[in-house]
């Protein structure tokens, strides 16, 4: 008996968890979102974005300015032959002649009236950059998205990591209770040997959970740009409950501020202005144009002459064979589709951001219920616990009461990361922190 007693503490012994080594990097939250939104491709992407939307707002009020050009150039010239006689002065023009000139001049045009297509050019640029702007604020809000969860996710998977060590201690206790027992024969080998399969049990689901801490750490190292494995500090305030009073007035900013709905709108306006631009070339265009020059040749010892110019044009295409009437039935359904998408970008705001109220007033309701199963499995795992060691109950009841007690802490971690998941939601949608 005492051999298999021994036998009994080496197996547990010999599934001592190992140590892993400290994580020499950590991030709160907030660096985590600072990071991950100078690393994200896609954010990157739609910064460039915007200073591109930028140049265009600037090209579309230059078309009111005018249009300016400069010319400079020097020659030379060669001609071979023989000397002649010029017919009409009688002058003697030797042959192998060379000349050289020198010219200067500059113009300027400028549009009096283009059939407002100036003006909607501007307009399609302002939508330009409105929808430039929200896709920077949409995919900096995807961006927080992303890293918020990945970084919920490896806060969850410690705190996961932490209840199966809880598991671990509960589970060698029991052994030795049970060990202890058997030695003063109160108990029978089953026990021991059931305690060992639990103590086992308890460890596989360590390792699970290690395996999985790995990679949302490796994970959030991915998003702020980083490699290898970065772990997650935790900060009371991330846990703070924040009450919601009026869901309408949060519904009322959705779809006035959401960076979705902004975008959406904005590609009517762009797809609209776009409309009035193919509609400008049934009108008319006028410009107004000049022209200075000088030139002079070594003939006359570079004297320079002026040369001016004034003209005012008019342009009307009275017709291009339907290619007009083609493009604004095209540009027409563009813009029926654009409204079409912005009403249903709408439709599924107000349908997320519901579901998403709902699932944040479900989550707080089941971190405090959670939090009353737990406090009750703790209480009942430990006088079950010492029932077990005065022997008043067997080993089944004391594996059932930290069973209970496994599932509750972990019922409770995940009711408090599925609140702060529905909160990170909420805030995407808003594209601002509640």
């Amino acid at each position: 008996m005492r051999r298999l007693t021994l036998a009994l503490f080496s197996c547990a012994f010999a599934l001592a968890p190992t140590v892993s080594a400290a994580q020499q990097r950590a991030v709160t939250l907030a660096e985590a979102l600072q990071l991950a939104e100078r690393n994200a491709p896609s954010v990157v992407q739609a910064q460039g974005g915007v200073r591109s939307a930028g140049a265009g707002m600037r090209a579309a009020w230059g078309e009111f300015l005018p249009t300016l050009n400069s010319t400079a150039n020097y020659g030379t010239s060669f001609s071979a032959g023989p000397s002649r006689t010029d017919p009409i002065t009688g002058e003697v023009i030797s042959g192998n002649t060379s000349s050289s000139s020198l010219g200067l001049g500059g113009s300027a045009s400028l549009n009096l009236f283009t059939g407002f297509r100036r003006g909607a050019d501007l307009s399609a640029a302002r939508a330009g950059r409105t929808e430039a702007d929200a896709a920077l604020a949409a995919e900096r809000a995807t961006s927080a998205l992303q890293t918020t969860s990945q970084f919920l996710l490896a806060l969850q998977s410690a705190d996961l990591v932490r209840v199966r060590q809880e598991a671990i201690r509960r589970a060698e206790e029991k052994l030795a209770i049970a060990n202890a027992k058997l030695a003063t024969r109160a108990a029978t080998i089953a026990d021991s040997l059931q305690a060992v399969v639990d103590v086992t049990r308890a460890r596989i689901q360590l390792l699970s959970e290690e395996r999985n801490l790995t990679e949302a750490e490796a994970g959030l190292a991915r998003f702020i740009g980083m490699d290898g494995r970065v772990s997650a500090v935790s900060d009371s305030s991330l846990f703070r409950v924040t009450p919601i009073a009026d869901t309408a007035q949060l519904m009322a900013e959705a779809m006035d501020r959401s960076p979705a709905v902004v975008r959406a709108e904005a590609r009517v306006r762009s797809a609209r202005a776009s409309l009035s631009i193919v509609r400008s070339t049934y009108l008319p265009t006028v410009q107004l144009s000049g022209s200075t020059s000088f030139s002079g040749s070594d003939r006359n010892s570079y004297t320079l002459f002026n040369n001016r110019s004034v003209n005012l044009g008019l342009s009307w295409q009275l017709f291009n064979g339907f290619g007009r009437e083609r493009d604004v039935v095209q540009r027409q359904a563009a813009l029926d589709a654009a409204r079409s998408t912005a009403a249903d970008t709408r439709r599924q705001i107000g349908s997320t951001l519901t579901t998403q109220l709902s699932g944040l007033s479900t989550a707080e309701q089941r971190m405090t219920l959670t939090t009353q199963s737990l406090e009750a499995a703790r209480a009942s795992a430990r006088v079950q616990t010492e029932r077990y060691r005065l022997g008043s109950i067997g080993i089944v009841e004391l594996n059932a009461a930290q069973d209970a007690l496994s599932n509750a802490e972990s019922e409770a971690v995940a009711a408090r990361f599925d609140y702060l998941r529905a909160k990170a939601q909420i805030e995407s949608i808003l594209g601002r922190t509640l």
